[in-house]
């Protein structure tokens, strides 16, 4: 048991490998392959690279935790199932991913429409573990276990907490066998699941995918751009209206809505909305869904915590990627403390799956080595030999100024008002820069959302996101301590001061919110000590940070992608491990 491997093969696949059972890589798959939200297969790319993190190969794996998803049709049995459902969800597929489904089978449809209806039937009735284990190249007496959606979410949530025991909450679109939802407790390394929502025409996460498809952007991607545009509109005029497509059970533990007992409730639902919001503006049917989804998600969660009694909460999956979301749920009289996993769509779930099988193996270990987390710089992380071949084969000037010449270099590039990519160590998990695939700048400059996203190529309604010193967090943001160790990964907004609003417009949200990163000098020193020599040159002790990369791209990965960014002008210099390239030698595109 002392490799073991977990795959996430979800809409955007990952792989995380632990050794002893402490988590040494973990990596989407989309950062290797250069793809948005890279997912529907086997993520062979990032299981190779938290390998080659690790210096291991496939045949030293001991034991595989996959979730139950996508996987070569090679490595199943063939059998006479439902096929207007499985055409259903490749047409899914393509619309979420844009990509075709080729030779494939989807392994959640087996679970749905085979196993489901007979429930003596298992999954691996129709999957070959040997096949699988030859083909992907792992030792033939390799161990193979699937494992749930959801419990993958809730056990990386409750483990990662630092909790000895709390309330668990997961949500999302769906799961497995239509599982949208579900609510237990976390003690002494025990998971019990009390509550479970799995009528899809009350997903939360499909209301608000839908909602967001409807607006004009892409589900399972664009859905913090509604997030951002709701707090400019008015949600009174279809609040009502859109209680009927999401609200409360009338048990108070679960949700409910008009479609929920209906055929097709997914696309009856969704078509009740479309003709919903005809005649409204944007802005007030952002309003509205963020209003509806807010006080029916709080409102659930207050009940079970209040039923359970605990006061600690850790929450997983794509819901929970709602900043402002968990904000009210922290500010709740009956939480504590509120942990939200970073990796909260279906990439984490690869560390969780991981989580699982050491506990199947070893029952008690998430009891005994449940762990408070303190990073999330599970990936590559190129040495200066890397960096150094990379820039030469460019034909790069560049300076090797050493980690202080580069801190001092960005500090005063940023108080001058420029940006600076900014690359550094080993790469984050999840949605989130965290300051080692970062573009930072001075929070200053309000007029820097409309030029620099331009730059970019994104369009965005949400400002940029602060990275600012932990010690300095009451200083500018309004009721921390709940949501203080979720800030850490950037997972919850705060009000921030009256006094600071004006003094950082551009890292502040027309609804006086901001979405910090809270940095730690014991946690990440090179970031901090940048962070604290802008603080010395302007008496502001945050800077802004937005993620690595351009409109429709992965964050950065290694440092190919991060020179190119400078190449094409996205910043004006580039901190590259102890280098310093200048932007000056490029002609910049405005």
């Amino acid at each position: 048991m002392s490799i073991v491997l977990g795959i996430a093969s979800s809409h955007d696949s990952s792989a995380a490998l632990f050794r002893d059972g402490v988590l040494v890589a973990a990596i989407s798959e989309e950062r290797m392959s250069r793809v948005k939200c890279d997912g529907g297969r086997m993520p062979r790319l990032a299981v190779d690279e938290v390998l080659r993190i690790a210096g291991l190969a496939r045949r030293d794996v001991d034991c595989i935790a996959s979730n139950y998803d996508h996987v070569s049709e090679a490595y199943c049995r063939r059998v006479e199932w439902h096929k207007r459902a499985e055409r259903a969800v490749s047409r899914q597929f393509k619309r979420i991913t844009g990509r075709e489904v080729t030779s494939q089978v989807f392994l959640r449809n087996i679970l749905r429409h085979i196993v489901r209806k007979a429930p003596e039937r298992r999954l691996e009735d129709y999957f070959s573990r040997e096949k699988y284990l030859a083909g992907e190249g792992f030792r033939p007496d390799a161990r193979l276990e699937f494992v749930d959606h959801h419990l993958s979410h809730a056990v990386a949530a409750a483990y990662y907490s630092g909790f000895d025991a709390c309330a668990v909450v997961t949500m999302d679109g769906e799961g497995d066998l239509d599982m949208h939802y579900t609510a237990g407790t976390f003690i002494a390394g025990r998971f019990t699941q009390q509550h479970v929502g799995d009528t899809l025409g009350t997903s939360p996460g499909h209301f608000y995918m839908d909602l967001t498809e409807l607006l004009g952007f892409r589900s399972l991607r664009h859905e913090g751009k509604v997030l951002g545009l709701a707090a400019y509109g008015d949600p009174a005029p279809l609040r009502d209206t859109f209680r009927k497509a999401m609200r409360i059970s009338a048990d108070g533990f679960g949700f409910s809505s008009d479609f929920g007992g209906k055929t097709r409730a997914v696309a009856a639902r969704k078509a009740f909305l479309a003709e919903a919001i005809i005649g409204h503006s944007r802005e007030n049917v952002a309003a509205a869904a963020q209003a509806v989804f807010e006080e029916t998600i709080v409102a659930i969660l207050r009940n079970h915590l209040r039923a359970t009694g605990m006061r600690r909460l850790a929450v997983n999956g794509g819901v929970f990627a709602n900043v402002k979301l968990n904000q009210r749920i922290a500010a709740l009289d009956e939480c504590d403390e509120l942990f939200v996993f970073p990796g909260m769509s279906d990439t984490g779930n690869s560390v969780g799956a991981a989580l699982w099988l050491h506990e199947k193996l070893d029952p008690g270990f998430l009891g005994r080595s449940a762990r408070r987390l303190e990073t999330v710089y599970w990936g590559t992380d190129p040495d200066d030999a890397a960096i150094r071949a990379e820039l030469d084969a460019r034909g790069l000037k560049y300076e090797e100024a050493g980690i202080d010449g580069v801190i001092e270099r960005a500090a005063q590039a940023m108080h001058r008002g420029q940006v600076v990519g900014w690359f550094q160590g080993a790469m984050e998990f999840g949605p989130r820069a965290l300051g080692n695939r970062s573009m930072v700048a001075a929070p200053t400059d309000k007029s820097i959302n409309d030029w620099f996203n331009a730059r970019l190529e994104r369009s965005e309604f949400m400002p940029f996101a602060p990275s600012a010193l932990a010690e300095y967090a009451d200083e500018v943001f309004e009721g921390v301590g709940p949501g203080r160790h979720a800030a850490e990964f950037m997972t919850i907004t705060f009000d921030v001061k009256k006094a600071w609003q004006m003094r950082i417009p551009a890292v502040v949200h027309v609804d006086g919110t901001a979405r910090p990163q809270l940095v730690r000098r014991d946690r990440n020193p090179k970031y901090w000590a940048l962070i604290e020599r802008y603080r010395q040159l302007s008496g502001i002790p945050l800077i802004l940070n937005t993620s690595f990369n351009v409109h429709e791209e992965p964050i950065v990965c290694g440092p190919k992608e991060a020179v190119q960014a400078v190449v094409d002008a996205r910043v004006d210099h580039l901190a590259i491990g102890p280098f310093w390239v200048d932007g000056g030698q490029f002609v910049k595109k405005g």
